[in-house]
């Protein structure tokens, strides 16, 4: 009697794919544009705070933005070469952080978050998403600009 050996072979998750090909496709953007001067978006169905037009954006890390909030800890969800995102809980309210490596990859991921819709203060190389009211109250001590996207 003639035996047939099986393989299996794991088929990757769509998630992972999915994951895998938006960091291919970040890295792959952020290495072909040049880094310019930070520009006020004017993209269809995108607001930026009319007091913000021009203004040079802070700087700020992860830690500085989450020591900023008062935030105990964070809950780190993604710690990639190209951004950082994490969930951050005070008494205030729920924040996500977002950090990037280039302005190039900020852009690309806000131009992308506009399909979700959403308010966002914006700075240099960073995002914080959560309500407008704790955004304005953010803004008054980080900086940056608030974007509001509708989808």
């Amino acid at each position: 009697m003639r035996t047939v050996a099986r393989t299996t072979r794991r088929k990757p998750s769509a998630v992972a794919c999915a994951a895998a090909l938006g960091m291919f496709l970040l890295s792959a953007c952020a290495a072909a544009v040049p880094s310019s001067p930070v520009r006020v978006a004017h993209h269809h169905g995108t607001h930026v705070s009319p007091d913000a037009a021009g203004q040079v954006l802070p700087t700020a890390g992860m830690e500085q933005i989450a020591g900023t909030l008062g935030c105990p800890s964070i809950d780190m969800q993604v710690d990639a070469t190209e951004l950082r995102q994490a969930v951050c809980r005070t008494s205030r309210g729920r924040y996500t952080l977002v950090t990037f490596t280039t302005d190039a990859g900020k852009r690309m991921w806000l131009d992308a978050a506009q399909a979700y819709g959403g308010t966002y203060l914006v700075g240099d190389r960073w995002v914080v998403i959560a309500t407008p009211a704790l955004l304005e109250a953010l803004r008054e001590q980080l900086g940056g600009r608030i974007e509001s996207m509708r989808h």
